[in-house]
């Protein structure tokens, strides 16, 4: 019981050792705030991703597409756990519009089915949109419409670095050009009838919906499709559904789930987090050199009334203790703190962005660069779990090598020497 009340007795009576737990809550601090961000931003990422694409797609081997696409979408539904199929046609073109010409990729859809299986209606409901609005046909009947990304529209005019940005209104008239054969060009003009945001820049930058019949036209075929997207009950059913289509569809389809299509990018954005925290981590193991300082010097400042202790019968292993409980208790101390602060950061971090623009005009996460409306935050408990174990056991850790020069002093010569 004396260890316990030694150890804090030498905590309470020397300031410096909050330096140490200070170091430990900064530590602990900051890999929840960054690691919480991060994860924020990956769900972040995945919810919008899974938006733009369905729980599986089908695509047809080859560069002839799939013609009897509506024969495989009748077999498809016919699965467990299927609710909904949309066939789609995309590929790469040349946007005239305004007189500027862009590379663009056009995706021709059932924009009735498309609602079925992703977040098509949300994307362009926000700017008053219906799906139905995508097959009207203009002026001579012979014109079709177009929903275009609002970073696609987004134009400037004359000089980039001068001029003022405006957008492409509903109405307004755009062309698409595609290669049809290898000698020969497919010009299709459309009218503007809606804008989308998914909230993927690439996707809002890049990507012009059409109507399947007009992409089938534009592309050159005449009952093909690129794919079909498919909607299931539960995502967690995609393995068990996906394994089947393939079995029952053949090796001639290539089938894969939303995570898969992007799977590079998801890898990149999960390691992206894993090397933060990897980088991170090392602040608290500074705070454990910190912690072996500090216990360091206590213990020769302290070489007397350990020499004392030991010749009242202190043992070796009482003394150790007194100093591995200085450890523990600063990685504990530390660790409780640096939570607090954390999450209460965490709560209000979006408070704390719009504070220091409003003074300082600096923006940390400004949107147009990151594409978030705030700053997005999930709190993983398992995340937080390790870094408090991993707080601790720096305390503990580098508290041994003090405690095992504090257990090895000579009370004779230390109290001849005092």
């Amino acid at each position: 019981m004396y260890n316990l009340f030694i150890s804090f007795r030498y905590l309470r009576r020397k300031k410096i050792t909050f330096f140490a737990v200070a170091g430990v809550a900064v530590g602990v601090m900051t890999l929840i705030v960054v690691l919480s961000v991060m994860s924020g931003f990956d769900k972040e990422l995945r919810t919008k991703i899974r938006g733009t694409l369905a729980h599986i797609i089908v695509v047809k081997r080859g560069i002839y597409g799939l013609s009897n696409y509506e024969e495989v979408i009748k077999k498809i539904e016919s699965f467990e756990h299927v609710k909904a199929c949309s066939p789609y046609i995309e590929g790469p073109a040349l946007l005239n519009i305004r007189g500027a010409k862009e590379f663009t990729y056009f995706k021709g859809i059932d924009p009735v089915a498309e609602t079925k299986v992703g977040d098509f209606e949300d994307y362009i409901k926000q700017f008053g949109n219906k799906p139905q609005d995508l097959l009207k046909i203009h002026g001579d009947k012979e014109t079709p419409s177009a929903f275009g990304g609002i970073e696609l529209l987004r134009i400037k005019e004359g000089d980039p670095e001068t001029s003022p940005e405006s957008f492409v209104n509903n109405g307004e008239k755009i062309v698409l050009v595609t290669i049809k054969e290898w000698d020969k060009i497919n010009v299709k003009p459309f009218i503007i009838t809606g804008k989308f945001k998914s909230g993927m820049y690439d996707v809002d930058k890049n990507y012009i919906y059409i109507p399947l019949k007009s992409a089938q036209e534009l592309a050159g075929v005449k009952d093909s499709v690129t794919g079909i997207s498919v909607r299931l009950d539960d995502y967690k059913n995609a393995p068990l559904v996906r394994e089947r289509l393939q079995r029952e569809l053949g090796f001639d389809f290539y089938i894969q789930t939303w995570e898969e299509v992007r799977g590079t990018f998801l890898k990149a954005v999960a390691l992206e987090k894993r090397v933060m925290a990897f980088i991170l981590f090392f602040i608290i193991i500074v705070a454990g050199f910190n912690i072996l300082a500090i216990l360091t010097m206590i213990v020769f400042e302290k070489s007397k009334d350990i020499g004392i202790l030991k010749a009242l019968g202190a043992t070796t292993k009482g003394i150790m203790l007194i100093f591995l409980m200085n450890g523990l208790f600063i990685g504990l101390f530390g660790s409780a703190i640096g939570t607090g602060v954390g999450l209460a950061f965490i709560n209000r971090i979006n408070w704390i962005e719009k504070t220091v623009y409003n003074y300082s005009g600096w923006r940390p996460f400004p949107p147009e660069v990151y594409y978030f409306n705030e700053i997005p935050t999930v709190v993983d408990f398992k995340d937080i779990i390790v870094i408090i174990s991993f707080s601790i056991a720096c305390g503990v850790l580098f508290s041994i090598y003090p405690a095992l020069k504090a257990a090895r002093l000579d009370p004779i010569e230390t109290l001849r020497y005092e």
